[in-house]
């Protein structure tokens, strides 16, 4: 057995484990349906969208997208976006967020994790955050398509400038491959953000724990490990 194959047996373990552990989560396609906002203390998101702007082609449904918040203000997505399967490579998500009771939005960050990436394939999200207060637009991106290429960079970030109360996220979840030899997937995508008060203070988003970057990821590796034996 290559060490391709071992590593990706033991990804697909870890995955399968975690997601086991999270059967309780909400998804995307739920939140959509209740139309209610989700109330993480002085943070709200609301208005959940899989198609954002306008966005067309075959997507991920949200059906298979687990969404989780953490506190402060964080919230993550997690689906199984891969070249494999037809329809599962791209997801363009919506959501708003915004703040109460005398907190603001000063900063964000965008993380993405369980990429894997053979030969000429690549993992992406970007997104466009617009500030509804001020009526400015910020912007964040990830990539990753493994050795050489494009820079890889799993994480960016923004500081709202002045801060905000409320802001509309639209993110696009991408992966490719340019042959059938090529393979990508990912399976976790998270925004956090920094929190400010009356006082001045800031708070940093909490991510989610790691092991929930190992959801679907499971699939993926199993998968990939499948058409790597062939």
């Amino acid at each position: 057995m290559s060490y391709v194959k071992l590593a990706l047996g033991v990804v697909g373990a870890l995955g399968m484990a975690a997601l086991s552990q999270q059967a309780q989560a909400t998804t995307l396609a739920d939140l959509m349906a209740a139309g209610t906002p989700v109330v993480r203390g002085n943070v709200v998101y609301s208005n959940f969208t899989d198609n954002a702007g306008g966005s067309s082609g075959a997507m991920l449904p949200g059906s298979a997208i687990t969404v989780n918040f953490s506190d402060p203000a964080g919230v993550s997505f997690s689906g199984n976006w891969n070249t494999l399967a037809p329809g599962a490579n791209h997801t363009a998500i919506g959501y708003t967020i915004t703040t109460t009771g005398g907190t603001t939005l000063t900063g964000g960050q965008l993380f993405f994790a369980g990429q894997v990436v053979r030969g000429s394939a690549a993992a992406s999200v970007g997104e466009t955050l617009t500030d509804t207060v001020n009526s400015k637009d910020y912007s964040m991106s990830v990539y990753y398509d493994g050795a050489g290429g494009q820079t890889d960079n799993l994480r960016d970030s923004a500081t709202f400038n002045p801060a905000t109360t409320q802001l509309k996220v639209i993110k696009s979840i991408d992966v490719t491959a340019a042959d059938a030899n090529s393979f990508a997937a990912v399976n976790f995508v998270e925004n956090t953000f920094t929190t400010g008060n009356g006082n001045g203070g800031q708070q940093p988003g909490v991510p989610e724990p790691m092991s929930l970057a190992l959801l679907p990821l499971g699939i993926a590796g199993l998968a990939l490990r499948k058409k790597l034996s062939r």
